[in-house]
Order: structure tokens, then C-alpha cells, then sequence
């Protein structure tokens, strides 16, 4: 038997360890090739590891760690800097969410190992900022009322991004998350088409995004939307629609993504019948346009995707945020001119390095 996969819980692997390779069949969790070669799954763990039981990565295995793992250029404020993620799973149903992993569990690190987690950062490797990269890092308040009680009380010297749910975030919080050290924070905003959102997400209230997103930068925390072009039913004019709306709203950046649809999100099954879908692996990166919505064509998609970046960063308010980033981020600044031909070059090509 030969096992497809990385098997990463102790648990897991002692359970695996014991069956041996004849019984391996019966371990609940795995992916693997039987004699025939037919790959064979079996099925979810009924009981799922404590992630406070884990170990901190081992950084150190990293070649050239901190140095060389710089994050995005104008999303953090001081050098060296990391990410982490402290939960797994996401309790939603979003329609173009893989949920082939996680399902819509949710679990999470406790408070008291976050903090550890950044004290062991900032002693062994002198990080100085952090992005947590959990789809709802705010889902359970009382984690994180606990964990900006410890960084209030015992200070790391230590900053850090966010992902957030408008539903999850309210004055008090953002207030508290801002004395701790919260630097920016990114919000799925996906489309500002309400129809298009709705037909993908529930509970859709882009009114309640909007305000959420004002009360953010009323605390003085920088706000990122993050957004994606090509969602099945996506039209010239719902594009148009999430321009005006984003460009309305007190947003300091964006990431706006090619909407690529992935095996295991809802919307996978059907999607041949919602647009041309090209599954080539090599290019579902978010970065091309594999799928085509019915009625549009890739070059419109392109040129409207284009549009939109060009728009948001020539904008007088934008450009100037940026230029605060002389002293609010002044490491990035020094990378943006270290590497400013290969941004032209990107910028005239919309092409990232090595894509074609």
C-alpha cells in the first residue's frame, strides 16, 4: 500500500504505525492506492486532534528563515515578519469554498497558545509583525478578548493582520484589537453585486459590510478588501457594480482574484453548465481566468480585471496612502524600489514572474 498524502497528527501516525501496512486499510483518515491501483479513501476521523497538542512549526527547518519569507509589500509595518494560522475550518457554506477538507468544522488554538506561539517568534527569530491567515480569526470572541488581554499585559513589541467576518467584528472588539497591535485587517467582500453575492453566499448585507468596514478604520486599523472577478453570473455590469461599491468605501487595498473553481466547493459540480471551464492544475492559481462565466469572453475578462486594478491604484486617495508608507512601512518601500522593474514589468504585462 502507498500512501498519497502527509500524515501530520501524532495520534494519526501512531494509529498508522500500529495497523502496519496490512492493516492500514482501517485507519480512518488516509488516501491510498490498492494493489489494483485504484485510489481508495477511508473516510473523515471521527475525532479530531487538539490543535493546542501540536507543536510550533519548526521554522528553523526553513532555509534562510525570516529572511527570505518577506510578506506582501505595504501589509505590515516593521521587518522581520511571519504568518501563522491559529484555527482550521470555517463554519459557513459559501458556494465557491473547497469544503473537502475541513467541511464546516471549526477549531482553534486557545488564547494562551496563540500568545506563546508569538512569544517564541519574537524571542527565537525577532519577529516583529504577523498575519494570521485564519478565514474567521474573530468567530469565537472570547479567544480573542483573551488574547489581546495577554498581549495588553504583557506586551511582545509585536504587530499583526487579521481575516475577519463583518458579523464577527464590533466597536468594542475593533477597538481592543487595535490597542493590542492589530495593523490591518482583510474582509471577503467578493462582489459588491448583491444579486451576483446571493447567489453564492447567504445572509448577504453589503450595508452591514460597508458600515463594519468604516468602524475599522474609525479605530484607525487599515482595512483590505478582498475580492473576486468571474463568479458564475458575473456580468460587465456586476463588475461595474463592485467598482463603485469598493471605491465608496474607506478601503486602503485590495487583492482582487480570478475566481477559480476548485473540487470539493459546492459550485464544482455544476460548473461545465455555468461558463468554459478549463481544468489545467498548473494554472488554477487564482492569477488566470479557467473559468469563463456564461455570456463574457476571456479577453472582456481580462481587460475588466485590468481595469479594475488600474482604477483603484490611480486614485488620488490610494496613491497618497501609499506614499504614508514611507514611514509606516518603510521596509516595503526600500523592496518596491530594490524591485521596481519587475513591478513596471508587471504592471505592463499583467503577468507575475515565471506565469505565462
Amino acid at each position: 500500500m502507498r500512501l498519497l498524502g502527509e500524515v501530520i497528527s501524532s495520534p494519526f501516525l501512531t494509529e498508522l504505525i500500529e495497523k502496519g501496512n496490512e492493516e492500514a486499510h482501517s485507519v480512518q483518515g488516509i488516501v491510498y492506492r490498492d494493489a489494483n491501483g485504484e485510489i481508495c479513501f477511508t473516510g473523515y476521523r471521527t475525532k479530531a486532534i487538539d490543535l493546542d497538542t501540536l507543536p510550533f512549526p519548526a521554522y528553523e527547518k526553513l532555509a534562510g528563515y525570516p529572511d527570505v519569507y518577506k510578506l506582501l509589500i505595504f501589509n505590515y509595518p516593521k521587518a522581520p515578519n511571519s504568518s501563522c494560522i491559529s484555527s482550521r475550518g470555517c463554519p459557513y457554506s459559501c458556494n465557491y469554498c473547497d469544503r473537502s477538507v475541513f467541511r464546516r468544522s471549526f477549531r482553534y488554538n486557545s488564547a494562551e497558545y496563540m500568545y506563546e506561539h508569538l512569544r517564541y517568534l519574537k524571542k527565537r527569530f525577532g519577529i516583529r509583525h504577523i498575519i494570521f491567515y485564519d478565514d474567521q480569526f474573530t468567530f469565537n470572541r472570547q479567544r480573542i478578548e483573551d488574547f489581546t488581554r495577554m498581549l495588553l499585559d504583557r506586551p511582545l513589541g509585536m504587530t499583526f493582520n487579521c481575516v475577519v467576518r463583518a458579523e464577527h467584528i464590533d466597536l468594542e472588539l475593533l477597538r481592543r484589537l487595535k490597542e493590542s497591535g492589530c495593523w490591518m485587517i482583510s474582509l471577503g467582500i467578493e462582489t459588491g453585486d448583491e444579486d451576483l453575492l446571493a447567489q453564492h453566499r447567504r445572509n448577504v448585507n453589503l450595508n452591514l459590510l460597508a458600515e463594519k468596514i468604516r468602524l475599522i478604520k474609525k479605530v484607525g486599523i487599515r482595512t483590505k478588501g478582498l475580492l473576486m472577478i468571474g463568479l458564475p453570473g458575473e456580468t460587465e455590469d456586476s463588475i461595474k457594480k463592485t467598482m463603485k461599491y469598493v471605491f465608496s468605501l474607506p478601503i486602503d487595498d485590495i487583492n482582487l482574484a480570478k475566481f477559480t473553481p476548485f473540487p470539493g466547493a459546492p459550485v464544482y459540480e455544476n460548473i461545465h453548465k455555468l461558463g468554459e471551464f478549463n481544468e489545467d492544475w498548473e494554472k488554477m492559481d487564482c492569477m488566470h481566468f479557467q473559468f469563463i462565466p456564461n455570456g463574457m469572453t476571456r479577453v472582456q475578462m481580462e481587460e475588466l480585471f485590468l481595469m479594475f486594478y488600474k482604477t483603484h491604484f490611480l486614485r488620488p486617495k490610494v496613491l497618497w496612502n501609499y506614499t504614508t508608507m514611507l514611514w509606516r512601512s518603510p521596509d516595503s518601500w526600500l523592496r518596491f524600489i530594490i524591485n521596481i522593474a519587475d513591478f513596471l514589468n508587471f504592471a505592463k504585462s499583467n503577468k507575475r514572474l515565471g506565469c505565462t
